[in-house]
């Protein structure tokens, strides 16, 4: 059997080439079949760009996606990544990817920490809507690259033509609103979608740890988020275990059952509690933790955080809310600062203050009900 397969990979090399094959489970490689290059796109080799010329013109100049661009199917080790929970933005769908370059591995540094990513590394995040109207068509608007250089973490933003064939580098770093609208679940919304500025990305993807300095950071791929199972296609595995066995993560990282880790909020299986604290961790804990943009404010969302007056139970405000004594008011949501500003679209109140132009209803109604299941206990 492993002769005929080994036959039968050589002839698919000599008629498709090696750069037309992808790995399985078993870190073998199997042919893409035409049906993949069927819009007569010429298909990538793994991943090549000039990391001096940084940022590139066009995302297609990385050569992290083979076939069709608008596809988003992953050249040779650009692994499809997502966390437990996702950030909202709008309502829009996101297909995140990691590359890092040829024998480089990310180590360890906490369950609530970034990974410890080497110098190259691409952390690949596209924007989408699907039944967008009036022609229920799906549409890319953005991709932003988070790419790790010697002096830390650079931004880019690539913002999709009219046709899906391409991103340019946004090269003015300003922001732009991209009227949609589009139809899920039974439900129509529009909205302008903003692209956010420089300023705007920095503002979140920023970290300052001992008061040492600000440097850019990412967001999502900590080890309490990928502790979880993804579907590759061919199998399903958890990321963590697959991203250590394709040689992503170096032997620092624990074992996985020791790892705290959060939660899909929509999982109605997991308890409440897991639930919402993994919703407000991956939605607020980027400038709610320490180092973080509004450390100055005592409330501390990262889902490490067991402290629950930190957390906001019976805590306070810093700034204050009419009818709204405490961040969070326990046993009575409505008269808590964290429902007023997560259920508000007032630029000067709302949480967060950039990521978002419309309200998260879902997400409100879990913390609601999570706030109201807590025992009243705030004098």
């Amino acid at each position: 059997m492993k002769k005929q397969y080994l036959l039968f990979l050589f002839t698919a090399v000599l008629i498709f080439g090696i750069n037309s094959c992808a790995l399985n489970e078993d870190d073998e490689y199997v042919p893409i079949s035409s049906e993949d290059n069927k819009d007569g796109g010429t298909i990538a080799g793994p991943v090549r760009f000039d990391f001096s010329a940084v940022p590139l013109a066009k995302l297609s100049d990385y050569h992290f996606f083979v076939g069709p661009l608008k596809n988003q199917k992953p050249a040779y080790k650009v692994l499809p990544y997502e966390p437990a929970s996702s950030l909202f933005s709008d309502y829009a769908h996101k297909k995140r990817f990691v590359w890092m370059p040829k024998g480089t591995k990310a180590t360890y540094n906490g369950d609530d920490n970034v990974l410890e990513f080497p110098v190259g590394t691409v952390l690949i995040k596209t924007f989408y809507y699907d039944h967008v109207q009036p022609l229920n068509t799906t549409k890319i608007i953005e991709t932003r690259l988070l790419i790790r250089k010697n002096d830390g973490w650079k931004l880019y933003d690539y913002i999709w033509n009219a046709d899906q064939t391409e991103a340019f580098l946004d090269t003015n770093q300003n922001g732009i609103f991209v009227p949609i609208t589009w139809t899920e679940n039974n439900v129509t919304r529009s909205i302008d979608y903003k692209i956010p500025s420089q300023t705007e990305c920095v503002t979140c993807h920023k970290i300052n740890f001992q008061q040492t300095g600000e440097k850019n950071t990412p967001i999502g791929p900590k080890p309490q988020n990928l502790n979880t199972n993804y579907n590759y296609g061919l199998f399903s595995r958890n990321q963590l275990e697959y991203w250590k066995r394709v040689g992503y993560i170096d032997n620092t990282l624990p074992p996985l059952a020791s790892i705290y880790s959060t939660v899909d909020w929509r999982d109605t299986s997991k308890s409440l509690e897991l639930r919402a604290r993994s919703y407000i961790d991956i939605n607020c804990a980027h400038c709610h933790r320490v180092g973080g943009h509004c450390d100055y404010v005592p409330q501390q969302f990262n889902f490490s955080n067991t402290d629950m007056y930190t957390f906001g139970v019976c805590l306070p405000p810093l700034f204050n809310i009419p009818d709204s004594p405490y961040v969070i008011n326990a046993g009575d949501a409505e008269h808590s600062e964290l429902m007023y500003r997560i259920n508000t679209n007032e630029g000067s109140e709302m949480m967060p203050i950039i990521g978002r132009t419309i309200i998260h209803e879902e997400g409100v109604a879990l913390m609601r009900e999570y706030i109201n299941s807590l025992p009243n206990q705030c004098p």
